[in-house]
C-alpha cells in the first residue's frame, strides 16, 4: 500500500510538469509570429519558444492579437508574456533578445531613388506610421530631421491582404511613405508584386524581446535560461524553416 501511494504521488508530480503551460500573446510580424489559415500560430519565434520549452517538459500556447490589447491583457494576467517589445513598453523584459525590428521607409516605386537626404529639400513629404506602437525616441528625431509630417494610422492586419492593403496608399501617391518593418514589407511587397520599393537606409533599428509582469518573474527566468541553452545550430534550423 505504501508504494501504492508512493507511485500515485510520483505519477501525479509527473502528470503535473508536462501538464505546465506558458501562454503568450502577439500581434502578426512575419516571419517571427503570425497565424495561417488553419489557425495554428507559427513563425521563426514561436517555434524557438516552443522548442525551448518542450526540453523542459513544458507546453506553450500562442494567440494573435491587436498590440494593445496583447499587452493590457498580460498586464491583466490573462497571458504570461507578449512578444516583440522593447524598452519603451511597459513591462519587464525576458534576457534574451529574439527579434530585430528594422525600420525603413516604403515609397512608390516611382520614387526609389529618393534617399533621407534628399527628402530635407523637398517642400513637402508625408510619412504613415503606426498609431498603435510607441516607437524609440530616435525614429521620432529622425523623421523631424526630414521635416516629415506624420499622419497616424492603425497598422493592425488580420490577413495577408490587410498588409497589402496598407501599400495601397503609395500607389496613389496620397502620402510619400510609410514607415514599415523592412523584413515584413520585403515579404508582403514580393508576395502581391507590389509598385513600392524600400529605401536601402535604416531609419533605426531596435532589438525586440519578451514582455512580462512581476507575477511571472519565475517564468521568466526559467524561459531566458532555455533559450540562451539553444546552441546556434539550432536556432539556424529553424530560421531556415522561414527563408
Amino acid at each position: 500500500m505504501k508504494w501504492l501511494i508512493v507511485g500515485l504521488c510520483l505519477y501525479q508530480s509527473c502528470v503535473f510538469a508536462q501538464s505546465e503551460e506558458y501562454s503568450f500573446c502577439f500581434s502578426r510580424w512575419w516571419p517571427f509570429s503570425f497565424v495561417e489559415q488553419d489557425s495554428v500560430a507559427k513563425g521563426i519565434q514561436v517555434d524557438l519558444l516552443t522548442y525551448a520549452l518542450s526540453t523542459a517538459n513544458i507546453s506553450a500556447s500562442f494567440t494573435e492579437l491587436p498590440y494593445k490589447r496583447c499587452i493590457d491583457d498580460v498586464q491583466g494576467g490573462k497571458y504570461d508574456f507578449t512578444l516583440h517589445i522593447d524598452s519603451s513598453d511597459s513591462l519587464n523584459l525576458v534576457e534574451h533578445m529574439v527579434s530585430v525590428w528594422e525600420m525603413a521607409l516604403a515609397v512608390n516605386v516611382n520614387n526609389r531613388h529618393l534617399t533621407l537626404e534628399k527628402i530635407k529639400s523637398l517642400p513637402f513629404f508625408s510619412v504613415v506610421i503606426a498609431q498603435e506602437y510607441p516607437y524609440p525616441d530616435e525614429v521620432i528625431e529622425v523623421l523631424s530631421d526630414i521635416k516629415a509630417v506624420i499622419i497616424k494610422r492603425s497598422y493592425y492586419e488580420g490577413s495577408d491582404e490587410d498588409a497589402r492593403a496598407l501599400f495601397d496608399i503609395l500607389a496613389s501617391n496620397r502620402v510619400g511613405a510609410i514607415l514599415i518593418d523592412k523584413r515584413w514589407a520585403e515579404k508582403t511587397i514580393a508576395q502581391f508584386n507590389l509598385p513600392v520599393a524600400i529605401l536601402p537606409e535604416l531609419v533605426h533599428s531596435e532589438r525586440q524581446f519578451i514582455g512580462f509582469t512581476d507575477s511571472n518573474k519565475q517564468k521568466a527566468h526559467k524561459l531566458s535560461t532555455l533559450l540562451k541553452a539553444m546552441t546556434d545550430q539550432e536556432v539556424r534550423s529553424i530560421e531556415m524553416d522561414y527563408q
